[in-house]
């Protein structure tokens, strides 16, 4: 059962968000294990990471993954894995960690190709240690739209997504038995404008709401007061 977990404020919980990365990434240092985790993108995680570069005094086992990413180079204000530069390295207190891009210049079924064959090498068996989602007022998570094609994707960790409702068109995603297997998977979101569709997210699964696909593979939701669907 998905755990709801409703702070007071958006900063409450990028803090609250912080401080499960932290915990996580460090138990995973006590056990002497690596710790794979795929990082949400857009605009609302990234106070979170911010406050989490600036918690964290080691990086050397992680490995920062993307859940999906735009198909622009990555000095692109679209990339996120220049957001992850901006926020999370751009704050870390110590050598920053290892993120692992995509190839955003690439055509997107190279592009997820690619990726796929990188996360086949490193992530043991296909399983992240932490996803982290975002959530769209469309109910869209990760780059995963109403009623794509890509939600259809299980058998293949990565997908090429092409015409994305929203731009720009190009991306490319982890599919939905990645999210949903992860060793924890945890959706933050914040706002009123996302009151309604986290309640879609957490009702039956609906492919007009991505987010209601996770169904028991999502673990936590932390959210704001003004983004809470009771």
């Amino acid at each position: 059962m998905t755990e709801l977990v409703v702070v007071a404020d958006a900063e409450a919980a990028a803090r609250r968000v912080a401080d499960q990365l932290a915990w996580r990434l460090a138990d995973a240092r006590r056990r002497d294990r690596p710790f794979h985790v795929a990082l949400a993108g857009g605009g609302t995680p990234r106070r979170a990471y911010e406050l989490l570069g600036a918690m964290e005094g080691s990086w050397d086992h992680a490995h920062l993954w993307l859940g999906d990413e735009r198909c622009v180079p990555r000095d692109h204000a679209e990339s996120n894995a220049r957001m992850v530069d901006e926020s999370l390295y751009a704050h870390a207190r110590a050598q920053p960690p290892r993120l692992h891009p995509v190839d955003g210049s690439a055509v997107p079924e190279d592009a997820a190709w690619l990726y796929a064959r990188e996360l086949a090498d490193l992530v043991p068996d296909g399983v992240f240690d932490l996803v982290l989602l975002g959530l769209g007022e469309d109910g869209h998570t990760a780059s995963l739209f109403p009623h794509h094609p890509a939600l259809e994707v299980h058998h293949a960790p990565c997908v090429a997504v092409r015409d994305a409702p929203k731009p720009p068109p190009q991306r490319i995603t982890l599919t939905l038995p990645v999210l949903r297997e992860a060793r924890h998977t945890l959706l933050l979101t914040a706002g009123e404008a996302k009151r309604e569709p986290l309640r879609r997210a957490l009702a039956a699964p609906d492919p007009a709401t991505p987010a209601s696909l996770l169904g028991e593979g999502l673990d936590q939701v932390i959210c704001d007061a003004a983004a809470d669907p009771r």
